[in-house]
């Protein structure tokens, strides 16, 4: 088979791309802005990968792409960065790009299309640990929770119109190789031990060390969307990845010393301001239900692995 992955260039979409061909797909791999084939599958680029430089808002590039390559499936990660793009092209990028891979793959009849969404659309609730059946909150509090939320409404109810098997998959806090944002804490905490320097956490200051999360390493994630993707039939159409428990603040900070002994870094004691939700994690019960699948990269292996990667691909 082949499988069209949009954002095929970005952090998720690289690991996805191997994890595709390490299932033994065949895939095309889009871009559009950021141009980047990595060490661990660039020798299968004109032989299993294809490249294609597409805008995911022409409805003809992907037409086109997926006529040219035969593609039967789409994994769609294609979006623009964290405040990237002004609110209008940020708005067509986002709705109109859903809904020409939607048409795409409606019109070739092809027998899946995987969104990454985000666990961002359990922002606001009080409590977790966080299930896919959570009812969600209708205001938004930042673009891609906005994004995330009007994306699964519109794939779900096509997919109910159009009788097309769709499914989401509803990451959280993903790091690792190939990241280059800071935005998340343990790629700010890694990419400043490597430097032997203290993180830039901006205005916020130092991060509290009661304080938890749920963090993804990226493998777990390109496994999950490839695993989701390519089941013959799926129970359901939402599934969350993470870590599946509640990593401290402290604790995250530990694995990155142990890794990196000398690295700098400072932490408040206590808990941030009163309000935040507890247990925030992400509950992983309908992937072990329906796969088995636990994740394989917690963070006492995936903060090693990745500082390890960063020390001989120096960011």
């Amino acid at each position: 088979m082949t499988v069209l992955v949009t954002g095929g260039m970005g952090f998720i979409g690289l690991h996805t791309v191997q994890s595709l061909l390490d299932a033994g797909e065949n895939v095309v791999a889009t871009w559009n802005r950021s141009y980047r084939v990595p060490d661990f599958w660039k020798d299968e680029v004109g032989r299993r990968v294809s490249v294609e430089r597409i805008d995911v808002t022409s409805e003809y590039e992907v037409l086109d792409a997926a006529k040219k390559h035969n593609v039967d499936g789409i994994v769609h990660l294609a979006m623009p960065g964290v405040g990237a793009a002004p609110p209008l092209s940020d708005y067509i990028t986002n709705m109109r790009g859903l809904l020409n891979v939607l048409e795409a793959a409606r019109l070739f009849g092809m027998r899946r299309l995987t969104f990454a969404s985000s666990s961002t659309l359990y922002t606001g609730l009080p409590q977790g640990p966080f299930r896919e059946d959570a009812n969600l909150p209708l205001e938004s509090r930042n673009a891609t929770e906005a994004y995330k939320k009007a994306c699964e409404t519109l794939l779900f109810h096509y997919a109910d119109r159009t009788g097309l098997s769709v499914a989401a998959v509803r990451p959280r806090a993903v790091y690792g190789p190939l990241y280059y944002s800071m935005v998340n804490l343990p790629s700010r905490l890694c990419h400043a031990a490597i430097k032997g320097s203290s993180p830039d956490h901006g205005p916020g200051g130092p991060p509290f060390a009661d304080d938890t999360n749920d963090f993804t390493y990226v493998k777990d994630c390109a496994e999950v969307l490839t695993m989701v993707h390519r089941a013959e039939k799926l129970q359901q159409r939402v599934y969350n990845v993470g870590g599946g428990r509640a990593v401290s603040v402290r604790e995250l900070a530990g694995a990155v010393e142990k890794a990196a002994p000398g690295a700098k870094i400072e932490l408040r004691p206590g808990s941030g301001p009163a309000g935040s939700s507890k247990d925030t994690y992400l509950d992983l019960t309908r992937l072990k239900g329906e796969f088995g699948w636990t994740p394989r990269y917690p963070v006492e292996k995936g903060i090693p692995e990745y500082i390890a990667w960063l020390r001989e691909n120096p960011q």
